[in-house]
This record gives C-alpha cells, sequence and structure tokens, in this order.
C-alpha cells in the first residue's frame, strides 16, 4: 500500500507527501481527557485481533481541521496527520473481527489522524457502508453522526416555535433532520444568501436574514457559532426556553445573563463531548440508516472537491468560504461512479 498521507507540517502549511514515523504518535492520557475520546487510530504498526486495517479513500474539510490551519486551535504537536472526517477501504481485518471483510467501504469512529492511505483501530467503532457508493463524498458519517447525537439532546415539542441560526453545512444537516418535526413554526436564518436557498432546498419553510427574524421562539438551535448569532439566540429565546448550542465558538464570547436570569433559558451545549461517556459512537449505524432512507443528502452540500495532491487549494478554499461554498471533500485516488 502507498504509504502517504496529509501532512501539516505546521500552521499555514500542509501537503500530501511521504508518511514517516515522526508524524506518528499516541496521544497522551492529557491529550485524551481533553478531547473526550479514548479512541484512536494509528498509521503504522501491525492489526491486532480486534483491530482493522483500512486506506482512506476520501477526506473531508471539516472547521476543526481548518482552525488547526490557521492557528486559532493548537495542536500538542507538529508535523500531525490531521482528519477526522474520511471515508475508508477496509484492507485487513484482525481474527476476531466478523461484521467487516477486506473491501468494505467503513467509516470509522476514531480520533484525528484519518487522513491517511494506511491506518490501524479497533473494528468496534468501524461501520460498514453500502457496496454500491455512487460517491464516497456522499457518505461522510461524521458530521451527520454528531447532528444525531444532538438531536437526542433536544426537547422540540409538538407545536413548539422553533428557530435555527446559521445554515453553513452543520446547520443544513440539522435542518435535513429537524425539519420534519411537527413544529408550529420553523424559522431558518442566515446572513448569507446561497445557505438561505440551500437551507430551503433542505427542507425548511422559512429561509430570511437575521436582521428580519421577529417575535419569540421556544426553542432556538444555534449553528452559527458565532457572537451575532449567540446574541440573537438570547434575544430571541422566549420565557423558559432552550437555546441549544451546537455552533462550535471557537473564541472568548460573552451573553447577558442578567436578560437570562429573567428568562430563565436553559442553555445546552449539544456537541458529542455531551455524549463522551455514552460512547458517542452508538449514533454512527442509526445515521447510516438515516443515509440509506434519505433523511440526509449530501450531494446537494458538497459544493468543491479536489484531490489530495491540491489539499492547499482546498484549504485555502475552505477558509475563504465564498459565496456558494458549503463543503469541500478531496480524493486520494481516481473515483469511478
Amino acid at each position: 500500500m502507498e504509504k502517504k498521507a496529509i501532512i501539516l507540517n505546521k500552521i499555514g502549511d500542509i501537503e500530501y507527501k511521504e508518511l514517516k514515523d515522526e508524524y506518528i504518535y499516541k496521544p497522551t492520557a492529557q491529550e485524551e481527557d481533553e478531547h473526550g475520546t479514548k479512541v484512536y487510530a494509528l498509521q503504522n504498526g501491525e492489526v491486532g485481533d480486534n483491530d482493522i486495517e483500512v486506506e482512506a479513500v476520501l477526506g473531508s474539510i471539516c472547521t476543526h481541521e481548518v482552525s488547526l490551519y490557521k492557528g486559532d486551535l493548537t495542536h500538542p504537536r507538529y508535523p500531525m496527520v490531521p482528519g477526522h472526517e474520511a471515508v475508508h477501504r477496509v484492507v485487513k481485518v484482525g481474527k476476531n473481527v466478523t461484521h467487516l471483510k477486506p473491501g468494505d467501504y467503513a467509516a470509522c469512529c476514531w480520533y484525528m489522524g484519518q487522513w491517511s492511505r494506511k491506518l490501524i483501530g479497533p473494528a468496534q467503532y468501524a461501520f460498514k457502508l453500502p457496496d454500491n457508493m455512487d460517491d464516497p463524498a456522499n457518505w461522510v458519517i461524521e458530521p451527520a453522526a454528531s447532528i444525531v447525537n444532538a438531536a437526542s439532546y433536544m426537547d422540540i415539542k409538538p407545536g413548539d416555535r422553533v428557530l435555527l441560526i446559521g445554515a453553513g453545512f452543520m446547520g443544513l444537516l440539522m435542518i435535513q433532520l429537524v425539519h420534519g418535526y411537527p413544529m408550529s413554526e420553523f424559522v431558518v436564518c442566515d446572513v448569507k444568501e446561497s445557505s438561505r436557498e440551500m437551507a430551503i432546498v433542505c427542507g425548511a419553510k422559512i429561509a430570511i436574514h437575521p436582521e428580519q427574524v421577529e417575535g419569540t421562539f421556544d426553542k432556538v438551535i444555534e449553528c452559527s457559532g458565532s457572537q451575532a448569532g449567540l446574541d440573537l439566540a438570547v434575544s430571541v429565546c422566549g420565557m423558559a426556553g432552550d437555546i441549544y448550542l451546537f455552533g462550535w465558538h471557537r473564541q472568548t464570547r460573552t451573553i447577558d445573563f442578567k436578560s437570562e436570569h429573567t428568562k430563565g433559558h436553559r442553555l445546552i451545549h449539544t456537541s458529542p463531548a455531551i455524549d463522551s461517556e455514552k460512547e458517542y459512537s452508538r449514533y454512527w449505524p442509526k445515521t447510516i440508516k438515516l443515509f440509506e432512507a434519505g433523511v440526509f443528502d449530501l450531494r446537494p452540500l458538497i459544493t468543491h472537491k479536489y484531490f489530495a495532491k491540491d489539499i492547499e487549494q482546498a484549504m485555502q478554499d475552505s477558509i475563504k468560504r465564498e459565496e456558494g461554498f458549503i463543503k469541500s471533500v478531496f480524493y486520494f485516488e481516481e473515483w469511478n461512479s
């Protein structure tokens, strides 16, 4: 197998090249604790009885990797193999592994380091994808599994008036999942016109600019990860309402707790970390079934496609996020759909 990987050499420097031993590391106990996971994968070594070896077919660029590249989030050590959203092909299986076989496509609920042509990890957290995938770009499971996890902590009741703030990639996945709930009204807002248009494609009935939001809401789903989005959530959430914080706020934010006290809001973090002790991976098989049922559909959301050799351009475009950009992926090899 080709021994290459995407390597983040340092902040602002990324490329696809030969994998060397110094790029490979095992997270320390502190790192595992801070990231809420003990499931990691290795880019070298032999397959254990309960492991599988896979090769990356496709990588999907998340804001997490963008933040590592920009230095907004710093990693304990560079260089490193990044990536936690990917589609893999199984190469080898350990003797105790029965649900996967060589040649299967798999979604792996492992830690960072998945953008590698060779990867070994626990089979327990790897889940089979359909044999007849039209395009691996349409079967990136991790982001949608995060949405399913988040929704399990939301208490949206029949008849609720619900506002979703931020129709980026994750917000659009949230719309695909929750738009069918029996809400009296479901309003989506975003500053970008193209995002509002895509919100309608994903199932929203109303998609408006944040300045057009009126009235109060029983539940607010905050997917923007911005101060403006947080401010809007606090201002329009009604008495004793719930604010579900899903967007990742990578900077220090402020919040009006005087208003929060008088309104009695419940602010609930719904990132995967909330589920760290309950095995977030349990949502992955359910999420794959939702893909198969057509609830999640990535086809209109993957707007930019590259090859691994073009990872620098892919990262730059993922930073700029110009009008019409939603999500970028890159292929490790030619794919014939």
